[in-house]
């Protein structure tokens, strides 16, 4: 769904490819190996697999790698949002988790039915059970769903998809040039 407000002209910052980055900072890394051992790590970097299969036991051990990842990463968001002129886009699977939904003045909720999502997570390498367990240690989907302005169903086509984030995309755009008008 990002993919698609960049086509269309919004700035795109993205909270996953930040957090790869930040992992392997020196000092987070060395946090990262003090909570959870030398094995995380691969050739001196942190091995996100080996990293995941450790932080992603239990909420407590996946609250803890929040705790030491999330302020730096948030500061990338910030910093990336500040730089930033006209419709930004965070694309965040861990927006509440992270406290980044408060840097957001709307909240999209992408669903799609457990079956599908899972189907999704193994085309990119998750195991179905793998994907399960992480999804028991976030915030659940009700309350993502309750917490959204807008809901994108992206169980069909992506046709179908592509016209509902157009909506949206449009509806957002039009709300950010009320802001500039009414400011000049």
């Amino acid at each position: 769904m990002a993919a698609l407000f960049r086509k269309w002209g919004a700035r795109v910052i993205d909270a996953d490819a930040i957090a790869h980055r930040v992992i392997d900072r020196p000092a987070i890394r060395a946090r990262l190996v003090r909570a959870w051992g030398p094995g995380i790590l691969k050739g001196g970097r942190v091995d996100r697999p080996r990293l995941a299969r450790a932080a992603f036991r239990s909420r407590a051990a996946a609250r803890r790698l929040n705790r030491l990842v999330h302020p730096a990463v948030l500061k990338e968001i910030r910093a990336g949002i500040a730089r930033s002129s006209g419709l930004v886009v965070l694309d965040a699977p861990l927006l509440y988790e992270s406290g980044a939904d408060r840097l957001c003045d709307r909240v999209v909720f992408v669903e799609a039915p457990r079956r599908l999502r899972l189907r999704r997570g193994a085309a990119r390498g998750l195991p179905p059970a793998e994907a399960v367990r992480r999804e028991r240690l976030q915030r659940s989907l009700a309350f993502k769903r309750r917490r959204a302005d807008r809901i994108v169903d992206n169980s069909g086509p992506r046709s179908r998809t592509e016209r509902q984030v157009r909506g949206i995309f449009a509806e957002f755009r039009q709300e950010l040039e009320q802001v500039h008008r009414s400011r000049h």
